[in-house]
């Protein structure tokens, strides 16, 4: 990867962590000042909850972001990785969309029954994703069980190992003591 690729991804990265923090600061200053003015004080907690949810699945994906991007420095050469890198971003995804629309339905059902017709949706949505992750999971793991998990490695490896053979000894079949 390239120096600018992962200046730019670690830039992306600290600006959603600082985008993360902001969202927790409003909640904590949102629910403070419900409280202090007992106004709806209720509705303003579930409104920092949903703040909070959002803000750690925006964390979330900034470390992955980063971890994928810049520490690990890898392209996802193979299936295993993809198939990894996949499920982790889309588990953050689904306990978002779950947690929020537990919260939607938490807050609704305080105020119009007839307004449950979005977090239901949400949490339907939430639910799809959850069975489109396990679809492709079962989907993907004859791709990944296909392909030998170090199998570039192998070959790097034993490349490496002709080259510090003497040429003396290749082709040589060994001893019966050796080896």
């Amino acid at each position: 990867m390239t120096l600018f690729s992962r200046l730019l991804y670690t830039i992306i990265a600290f600006a959603l962590l600082g985008a993360s923090i902001i969202l927790l600061g409003v909640a904590v200053w949102r629910t403070a000042h419900g409280f202090w003015t007992a106004d709806g004080a209720l509705d303003t907690m579930l409104d920092a909850i949903g703040l909070v949810i959002i803000a750690v699945a925006v964390a979330d994906v900034g470390k992955f972001l980063f971890e994928e991007e810049v520490v690990a420095d890898r392209e996802l050469r193979r299936p295993a990785e993809a198939r990894g890198s996949l499920t982790k971003f889309m588990t953050i995804m689904i306990v978002a969309l779950s947690l929020e629309s537990l919260v939607l339905i938490a807050k609704t059902t305080r105020e119009t029954m007839g307004n449950i017709i979005y977090p239901g949706m949400l949490m339907l949505l939430a639910i799809l994703a959850l069975v489109g992750l396990g679809l492709f999971q079962r989907l993907s793991q004859n791709v990944t069980a296909a392909v030998p998990p170090d199998h570039g490695e192998e070959e790097d490896k034993e490349g490496r190992e002709r080259e510090r053979v003497p040429r003396k000894t290749r082709g040589t079949p060994l001893l019966e003591g050796e080896g």
